[in-house]
């Protein structure tokens, strides 16, 4: 782990520990991140995941998001 992807994952855990103790019970949550840009310009890097969830689960949440995003960009609001 690069020394960037080490401080991103401490700053996951931190967000994780404040997302958990803030949300209703039994809610799942799953944070991404990642470096801007196509992956062709780094092909070394990864994607740091954090979640409250077992992976099967946030696995189906993302497959959802992903086919509904496809289906209708504007379902989950817009980026700004």
């Amino acid at each position: 782990m690069t020394e960037k992807e080490q401080k991103a994952n401490e700053v996951l855990q931190d967000i994780a520990k404040d997302v958990k103790n803030k949300l209703p019970e039994n809610m799942g949550f799953a944070i991404l991140a990642y470096e801007f840009g196509p992956v062709e310009e780094n092909k070394e890097r990864r994607m740091l995941y954090i979640s409250n969830s077992q992976r099967e689960d946030v696995i189906l949440a993302m497959t959802e998001f992903i086919k509904k995003q496809l289906d209708d960009p504007t379902l989950f609001g817009k980026d700004e």
